[in-house]
C-alpha cells in the first residue's frame, strides 16, 4: 500500500521540479518610497508587492487613477450590452539623487460584457461589481508592468 501511494508523489514532484516549479517567495528585491495621496488604492496595493526588508533606492510618485467607462455596443432595448473599461496612472520615478528615470501614464484597458439574467434583462448590480472586479485586474496589470520597468531601471 506504502508503494503505490509513494510512486505517484516521487513522480509528481519529479515532474514538477523538472519544469521548473518553485514556491512562491518574495521575486524582487525592490523597495521605495511611494508618495502618493492617502486614498490611492494603485499606491496602496503597490506597497505590498515590495520587499519591505530590501533597501529605499527609488522613489515614486504616483497621480491619481484615472478611470474610463465607454459603452461598447447596446442591446436592441438600448440598454448597454458590453463595456471597454481603462485603467490609467500617472507614475514618476526617481532615484536616491532625485535624477528623473521614468514619467508615464500607466494604461491598461479590457473590454467586458454585461451580466444577463434569465429573462434577458440587464443585472446591473452584477454589472457594476463586475466593472469593478475588472478594475481591479486592470490595477494588477498595471502594477505587474510597472514592477518590470523598474526591476530593469534597478539592474541598471
Amino acid at each position: 500500500m506504502l508503494k503505490t501511494t509513494l510512486l505517484p508523489l516521487i513522480l509528481a514532484t519529479t515532474l514538477l521540479s523538472s519544469c521548473g516549479f518553485h514556491t512562491p517567495v518574495k521575486n524582487t528585491d525592490l523597495n521605495a518610497t511611494i508618495v502618493s495621496e492617502k486614498s490611492n488604492i494603485f499606491a496602496t496595493e503597490l506597497k505590498t508587492r515590495f520587499n519591505q526588508e530590501a533597501a529605499k533606492n527609488l522613489s515614486i510618485q504616483i497621480g491619481a487613477e484615472v478611470k474610463k467607462q465607454q459603452t461598447a455596443s447596446y442591446t436592441t432595448s438600448n440598454t448597454a450590452n458590453s463595456y471597454t473599461l481603462s485603467l490609467s496612472v500617472p507614475v514618476k520615478v526617481l532615484n536616491t539623487d532625485k535624477k528623473l528615470l521614468l514619467s508615464q501614464d500607466l494604461t491598461a484597458s479590457m473590454h467586458l460584457n454585461s451580466l444577463k439574467r434569465a429573462d434577458n434583462t440587464i443585472n446591473t448590480q452584477a454589472d457594476r461589481l463586475q466593472i469593478e472586479e475588472s478594475y481591479t485586474q486592470l490595477r494588477n496589470t498595471l502594477i505587474k508592468k510597472l514592477i518590470r520597468r523598474l526591476s530593469k531601471l534597478n539592474a541598471n
